[in-house]
């Protein structure tokens, strides 16, 4: 049984690991819309299918620093541990894992998309809520708080499409994957 775990949380991994790799290796290659990431879609796969409550929360937060620290190298030419305000976008992978683990007892192709929905207004909401909250672009003020999320909107359309884009491939890959190999499938247990 060790094994089996051991071999789902590295195929689960994996799958994390080729994930955050598009995040850094496809944009100088390809280029893409602002906010077209597979961060949210790894948060909610992770609390999805990752077992303990540590690993779901650390494989995506982990992910996303690493991330991070190639994305800011690229952006500012030098290496940023964390950038300014970070703690409101991750704080919205924490509660995106938390849709996952909603989400793992029902994983049906609607309810997927249902929660990578949710997911894509849960990160718009945080994130904006905290440029608002953290910096001086805007009055601190209801009204500056609409204008703030009157800007984030162009960024939504990108952020949707891609959560429901890698949210698709995420869960497609492991599900096929489970299915053509049993021991992937831990009759009930996670990785």
């Amino acid at each position: 049984m060790k094994n089996k775990i051991t071999l789902r949380f590295g195929v689960l991994a994996g799958i994390v690991g080729l994930a955050t790799v598009t995040r850094v290796a496809i944009p100088p290659i390809l280029g893409h819309p602002s906010n077209f990431s597979p961060i949210d879609a790894i948060a909610l796969f992770s609390g999805c299918y990752f077992a303990g409550k540590f690993s779901k929360f650390l494989v995506p937060l982990l992910a996303v620093w690493v991330g991070d620290l190639f994305v800011n190298f690229f952006a500012l030419g030098k290496w940023t541990l964390f950038y300014e305000g970070f703690y409101w976008q991750y704080a919205s992978y924490v509660m995106i894992v938390m849709l996952g683990m909603a989400l793992s007892k029902r994983v049906k192709p609607l309810s997927l998309m249902g929660m990578s929905l949710a997911s894509s207004l849960l990160f718009f909401l945080v994130s904006n809520f905290g440029v608002w909250a953290s910096w001086s672009l805007y009055p601190h003020t209801a009204t500056g708080l609409t204008a703030c999320y009157a800007a984030g909107i162009p960024f939504f359309g990108s952020t949707l499409i891609s959560d429901l884009c890698y949210s698709a491939v995420l869960f497609g890959v492991f599900e096929l994957a489970s299915k053509k190999y049993s021991v992937l499938s831990l009759s009930g247990e996670k990785a």
